[in-house]
Parts: C-alpha cells; sequence; structure tokens
C-alpha cells in the first residue's frame, strides 16, 4: 500500500511527465504552423506576382512586344500551377489548419508550464494538489481529441519527443540517452524522423 508520501510523488511524477508531453506536442504544432503557413503565403504570393508581372510588361513593352508573349507564355504554366495548389489549399484546408497549429501550439506550451510549475512547487496538501492536477489534465485531455483530429504522423510525435527530452534533460526510454541535439537517431522512441521531406524544409 502507497503512503501518503509516495502517492504525492507519484502525482508530482505524473505532472512532469505531462508537462513533458504537452511540450513536446507543441513542438509538433509550431512546426505544423510553420509549415502550413509557408504553403499558404506562397500561395499568395503566386497569386500576386503573376498577373502584375503580365500588367507590368504589357504597360511597359505594349501589347504587341515579344517581350510580353514570352510572358505570357511563362505566366500559363504558373497560373495552372497555382490552381492546382489553390484545389489542394481547399481540400486540405490549409487555413483552418495554420489557425488550428498556432492555437494548439500556444495551447500546450501554456499547459506544459502549468504542469511544471506544479510538479516543481506543488501545494503541500495532497488534495489541492490533486484537484490542481485534475483541472490541468482535463484540459491536456481536450486537447488531445482535440488533437487526434490534426493527422499528428509518427515521425512528427518522435521528433516531438526528441526535443522535449533535450529541454527537460529527461533520457529517452527506448536508447537511454539523454538528447543533446535534434540530430535524429535509430531509436525508436525519440529519433528516425530525418528522412521526412517536411522536416528537411522546416529543420530546427
Amino acid at each position: 500500500m502507497e503512503t501518503p508520501e509516495e502517492r504525492f510523488n507519484k502525482l508530482r511524477t505524473i505532472c512532469w511527465n505531462n508537462a513533458i508531453t504537452a511540450f513536446g506536442i507543441a513542438y509538433i504544432f509550431d512546426k505544423k504552423a510553420q509549415r502550413h503557413g509557408f504553403y499558404t503565403n506562397l500561395l499568395k504570393v503566386f497569386g500576386i506576382v503573376v498577373p502584375v508581372a503580365v500588367g507590368a510588361t504589357a504597360l511597359g513593352y505594349g501589347m504587341d512586344s515579344k517581350v510580353l508573349k514570352a510572358i505570357i507564355g511563362l505566366a500559363i504554366p504558373l497560373s495552372i500551377l497555382q490552381l492546382i495548389f489553390s484545389v489542394l489549399a481547399v481540400v486540405h484546408k490549409w487555413d483552418d489548419e495554420l489557425a488550428y497549429a498556432f492555437e494548439a501550439s500556444q495551447d500546450l506550451s501554456l499547459l506544459s508550464d502549468s504542469f511544471k510549475k506544479l510538479g516543481n512547487l506543488p501545494p503541500e496538501n495532497y488534495k489541492e494538489l490533486d484537484d490542481r492536477f485534475e483541472i490541468l489534465n482535463s484540459r491536456l485531455k481536450a486537447r488531445t481529441q482535440q488533437n487526434s483530429k490534426h493527422n499528428i504522423k509518427e515521425w512528427e510525435l518522435r521528433m516531438g519527443m526528441r526535443y522535449a527530452l533535450r529541454e527537460f534533460q529527461r533520457p529517452c526510454i527506448g536508447c537511454k540517452e539523454t538528447p543533446t541535439s535534434m540530430k535524429s537517431t535509430d531509436c525508436d522512441i525519440c529519433g528516425k524522423f530525418d528522412k521526412s521531406i517536411n522536416y528537411k524544409i522546416f529543420k530546427p
């Protein structure tokens, strides 16, 4: 049977574990926000640059110039590419994903800080500690349910785990090492993420 002290320390340990988990997933959504922001901004740039380039060329060189014809010849495939990206943006809801990624990253960062403070400086009374933990844990569970709708990949979870373990200076349960960098390893828990195209584009 657990002693009051053991039960108290056990709950503190859970607080620290939740702080690490929330921190890692916050990092994942921060990277998702960067990716979706890059794609949506690129789409906006193409939507402005192509017609402006055609209009400016027509204004500067005249409607019958060879330069304008060359620009239009270039603008046509770019416009088709933009159309394809626009369809992808609508189908995959890039704007919605971007907004959610920002919201989730901020909320999870706050939850991580709250769990960390609770684990580091808990109230002396176990009942108060348990009550505060339950409030935070309910928020984390609700956020986790929402996150499940936003396609977190296995390689992202491993990357987030490594980032959190490095931040909190905790050893990985798989390789037993405490990460000192974000260089991917062969570990099934905190590695095997460097082959992702998305990771290479937005490498930390």
